[in-house]
């Protein structure tokens, strides 16, 4: 079956592109309704000018791949008179329905009507919502980031986690989940390209308002033309150049002297009040587009077209506060307020007091030089300068080569630039900056054959990069004593748990580049609409980083030494040393996918989606084998000396991305959309389909950095080595080669990431049903049932856990690795993850008329995974052996969702024209976002188990939940009852499940005034003011969730405060 449909499809076409257009159909009646065949039905773009003609018969008719924008329509038949209707607004992946009735010719010629589209969605099972230009161009958007915006439709959730991307993610990034889909599964073309970031999937950044014409968010059941990620889709299309020459200017400005303080800005002593974070922003630049024009030499119009952007980005601010736990004075001093032990005479302290001589004389020295003094308190204040620029310019061009031929051409480059900081008197207060930068060009070609068959074809090319050079510390580890091998490029990595971390960051670089070979081939015949192609794509992800090369210091209180982290610290009794000789990987990936699609006009009330896709899974190979499976019965001929069942990419029978490629990958697309009442005014709708997930290339990282490559070696503390000497006691395997020989020797207990060797790619089933009407006044109504089911989603657990026995510490924990000592802790890549997601959403939208727009969203939902990571970086599961232990709502869950925009033109107008310029012309606009809290995982922050993983949750005695209402202070200090929680007891991961309570929700509005003047008919200049959290309400953050920190159930953060923002903008 999969080589006939791999044969017809190759036979077909073979390649695709992604729909960024939109379709016309409908029927053409005489007034008894009556069908006429052979009607002349044509459409023409009223800004290029631009015609499209199409031939009715008793299915009706239909005209598909046109370009999004305003068109005219007009029907001719003979002995009819002719049909027009104008100002039809056409939006990216939208099929408009259009009835034409005729009337018999008489003395009139012509009749034009004033509205005839019809607005509920009658042919298509698919969820979707158009964010048009309007609302992209005028809703208040903080930051002026067009992305935003997804978080309006329904099914659309923000999923702020940080492992959804990472520090060479573009800034900005706006992540989200789409119907219980992970935050890095959703797709985002523009202009018809993918603009995914292959190395987090996250996506790269949108042009800015001024450019982007419209989106579309496809939240279920999208057609089988789109593939590569599982769960939503967001087309975006950028603006044009037409026959008259348009364009804008505009700055946006923000000032601190207009906003208030974040609540947890500390007071100023001077004034009572909170310190403000003298923010000063703006956003600037401007568009230019209209027909191209050379004096003398060339005349464009109707024929060739161009469009310029530009926007920059200025971001000064006073650095944020942030407290940070450190030693008190006396702590410092080796003074302790509890009992702590000796290790060396397994007794306790004296007056609970470590000797000055005890002390570790690096220790010493990083505390008495880089970290300030606690005092009484054991806490300072830390800030970091963010400066921030950023720049982006697009150009696009468009060409009518024939009447039957047009091709675009679109570059899009943004570039931004972070300053890196580091205090070397207080080395908490530390920022590695950055330098990204993202380049896309895309070029397309649409060719009509015929009315009835249409062709695109794209080609793109997609590159990205984010640099980092921090400071240095002014010494090294090793300099100040250590006997490790130090990386040239210095960095302090040390970790003290409960109290603080200190990490001066990687110097790296990120590059990544990603191609696209697309082509798509529209064909009507009779009542089918067929759409069939495939897309072919490659790329690549290199990494040059010292990441771990000079070593990741834990030093923890459940270590066997004093009890106490800090104490630990002076000592130099580490917990554990991580170390290995950076992160270097060249990994190379490829896609390919083969669709076809039927829309199928059973009768005129019912319409049938039935189409496939074949999506191949290719895993990740690297340039240099860097890869390697879990194969246990065998022993590698690559690197003989390797630990068994350790298998590399070159070894006999093992494919370069070490698992087989997953051939059978076929998705169907089962849908019907029912007009029940043969109106347009009532569908019924429902769908079915099957959409393969694709990695993000930062699940290969890990793979680069084993031994040998990147030899990486966890070493535990123990009575015979310290912070000076870690290595004592077993051999020091750095430095080490990046490309070693066959002949090369493993260290014991050496850190290894595997894939299983029955890995593969996950995919998701996703339904709904849905029941749209439309109701007076223009308004339309949605209700919809939407789910879906997660199946082999990826998971990461430890392969080789410790084993539990009565009394054992951590110190031990390498020697009872059932695998050692060969193994040390190592990470087994499975496809064994699993996830439900049910919902009910309920839409109303009003599209722009009679002087206002309206898009209200409620959602009811309930998500539940046994794993919600997103890289796939490190380990996940709590238990290894046990994947239903983590069985609960998802990290990213929020039971009840709320979203409101708005556009509203006051109907101010005034026959004097001098009057209406000063007092007319009033526009109000309003966001409201209303969110449930997400849960929050409570872990005890300790390796009771003594299996050497982590994650593993607390126990509790009691109910945590307070009753009856708390004042705001009361719940930021204590969320829960801290005294029902304790660590987990030895031997075991935790009583309290995973994600059981739930955090603070989120209540947020923004709101917008503008006022346009009217200088001349064709220019405008509208002044704007904005307010987001416009009610400067309190929305705070999650409490810190680990029971062994000092802050644990204790609110830190919030939200951003009210910020005002002024903006000027001309349009002409």
């Amino acid at each position: 079956m999969i080589r006939i449909l791999v044969a017809s499809l190759v036979l077909a076409v073979p390649l695709a592109a992604q729909n960024v257009t939109a379709t016309i159909t409908g029927s053409v009646q005489d007034g008894t309704g009556a069908i006429i065949p052979n009607a002349t039905v044509k459409v023409t773009n009223t800004g290029t000018q631009a015609s499209f003609e199409a031939t009715s018969s008793a299915e009706g008719y239909i005209i598909r791949a046109l370009p999004v924008g305003l068109y005219a329509m007009r029907v001719e038949a003979p002995g009819f008179q002719v049909w027009e209707l104008r100002d039809i607004r056409l939006q990216v992946n939208e099929t408009a329905r259009i009835d034409a009735t005729l009337s018999v010719a008489g003395t009139t010629e012509s009749v034009t009507v004033a509205s005839s589209v019809v607005t509920v969605d009658t042919t298509s099972a698919t969820l979707k919502t158009v964010v048009d230009q309007r609302r992209i161009a005028e809703l208040p958007l903080n930051g002026r980031n067009p992305a935003q915006l997804m978080r309006l439709v329904a099914g659309v959730v923000a999923d702020p986690r940080a492992d959804v991307t990472s520090g060479t993610t573009y800034p900005g990034t706006v992540p989200v989940s789409v119907n219980g889909g992970r935050a890095n599964a959703t797709n985002y073309v523009l202009d018809g390209a993918q603009n995914n970031d292959p190395y987090s999937n996250a996506p790269n950044p949108l042009p800015n308002p001024d450019a982007l014409q419209e989106f579309s968010v496809q939240t279920n059941n999208f057609s089988a033309e789109f593939g590569r990620q599982s769960g939503g889709l967001v087309n975006a299309v950028t603006k044009s150049g037409t026959n008259e020459l348009h364009g804008s200017a505009f700055e946006f400005v923000r000032n601190q002297s207009l906003n208030a303080a974040n609540f947890f800005n500390p007071l100023d002593p001077a004034t009572g009040r909170r310190r403000q974070d003298g923010l000063k922003r703006n956003q600037f630049g401007g568009t230019l587009g209209g027909p191209v024009w050379i004096p003398k030499l060339y005349n464009g119009r109707d024929r060739s077209f161009f469009f310029f952007s530009y926007q920059g980005t200025t971001q000064r601010q006073v650095p944020s506060t942030v407290q940070r736990i450190v030693p008190t004075t006396q702590q410092r001093a080796g003074v302790f307020p509890r009992t702590i032990r000796d290790p060396l005479a397994n007794a306790n302290f004296p007056n609970n007091t470590i000797p000055a001589s005890r002390m570790n004389p690096v220790s010493r020295f990083i505390i008495d030089n880089t970290i300030p003094d606690g005092g009484a308190a054991g806490r300072i204040n830390t800030t970091v300068p963010t400066p921030l620029n950023d720049n982006q310019i697009m150009a696009r061009g468009d060409h009518q080569i024939s009447n039957a031929n047009r091709a675009s051409v679109r570059y899009y480059h943004s570039w931004a630039e972070s300053t890196a900081f580091l205090n070397q008197r207080n080395v908490l207060e530390q920022t590695s900056g950055g330098k990204w930068y993202n380049q896309t060009v895309t070029v397309t070609d649409t060719h009509t054959f015929s009315p009835n068959v249409v062709n695109q074809a794209l080609f793109s090319i997609n590159r990205t990069d984010g640099k980092f050079v921090p400071p240095q510390p002014e010494r090294s580890l090793a300099s100040l004593g250590l006997k490790y091998y130090n990386d040239p490029i210095i960095k302090w990595d040390i970790d003290i748990n409960g109290y603080f971390r200190i990490n001066t960051g990687d110097t790296n670089s990120f590059p990544r580049q990603e191609l696209q070979y697309l082509d798509t081939v529209r064909w009507t015949r009779g009542r089918h609409n067929l759409t069939f192609g495939g897309e072919y794509g490659r790329g690549y992800n290199d990494i040059i980083n010292n990441f771990r090369a000079n070593g990741v210091w834990s030093f923890n209180g459940a270590a066997p030494f004093t009890g106490e982290s800090f104490a630990d610290f002076l000592l130099g009794s580490f917990n554990s040393l991580t170390q290995g000789i950076g992160e270097y990987k060249n990994t190379q990936f490829r896609r390919f996918g083969l669709f076809v699609q039927d829309s199928m006009k059973v009768s005129r009330r019912l319409t049938l989606d039935l189409g496939a896709r074949w999506e191949p899974f290719f895993p990740f190979w690297d340039t240099n084998d860097k890869v390697a499976v879990w194969r246990p019965a065998e022993r590698s001929a690559r690197y003989p000396n390797a630990p068994q069942g350790v298998i590399y990419a070159g070894d006999p029978n093992v494919p370069r991305g070490t698992v087989p490629t997953a051939w059978g990958n076929i998705g169907p697309r089962l849908g019907f959309a029912w007009d029940v009442f043969g109106d347009g005014k009532t569908a019924f709708r429902g769908a079915y389909g099957i959409f393969f997930d694709s990695f993000n290339a930062i699940a290969t990282n890990s793979q680069a950095n084993q031994a040998p490559f990147g030899t990486v070696v966890t070493v535990f503390g123990n009575a015979n080595n310290s912070f000076s000497d870690p290595w004592a006691g077993t051999t020091n395997p750095f430095p080490a080669p990046r490309n070693p020989p066959a002949n090369t020797v493993f260290p014991q207990f050496t850190t290894q990431f595997l894939n299983a060797a029955d890995f593969r790619n996950p995919y998701v089933q996703s339904w709904n049903l849905t029941l749209e009407r439309e109701l007076p006044k223009g308004f339309v109504m949605r209700a919809a049932y939407a789910a879906s089911k997660g199946t082999k989603l990826l998971t990461l657990r430890e392969l080789n856990a410790a084993v539990y026995a009565p009394g054992v510490t951590t110190a031990t924990t390498n020697q009872r690795r059932p695998l050692g000592p060969a193994l040390g802790s190592s990470t087994l890549v499975e496809s064994v993850g699993n996830s439900t997601y049910h919902s009910l959403q309920w839409t109303m939208e009003h599209r722009f008329r009679q002087g206002f727009t309206i898009l209200a969203n409620y959602q009811f939902s309930r998500s539940i995974d046994d794993t919600s990571a997103n890289k796939g970086t490190g380990q996940v599961r709590t238990n290894p052996a046990n994947q239903a232990f983590d069985k609960a709502l998802s990290d990213f869950h929020r039971q009840h969702v709320v979203t409101f925009s708005g556009l509203w033109e006051l109907p101010i107008r005034f026959q004097n024209r001098t009057m209406n310029t000063f007092l007319g012309g009033w526009n109000l606009n309003s966001i409201l976002t209303l969110y449930a809290g997400q849960p929050i995982n409570l872990t005890s922050g300790v390796d009771n188990a003594r299996t050497g993983t982590g994650g593993q949750r607390v126990d509790y005695t009691g109910e945590a939940r307070f009753e009856g209402g708390r004042s705001t202070n009361d719940r930021i200090t204590e969320w829960l009852r801290r005294s029902v929680f304790q660590p987990n007891a030895l031997g075991t991961f935790g009583a309290l499940g995973r994600n059981v309570y739930i955090g603070p929700g989120i209540a947020n509005i923004d709101l917008g005034v503008a006022k346009d003047f009217r200088v001349r008919e064709r220019f405008v200049t509208t002044f704007r003011f904005e307010s987001f959290n416009a009610l400067n309400r309190v929305n705070l953050g999650n409490p810190t969730t680990a029971q062994n920190n000092a802050n644990f159930l204790r609110i830190t953060s919030a939200g951003d405060p009210r910020i005002l923002q002024l903006a000027l903008r001309l349009v002409f």
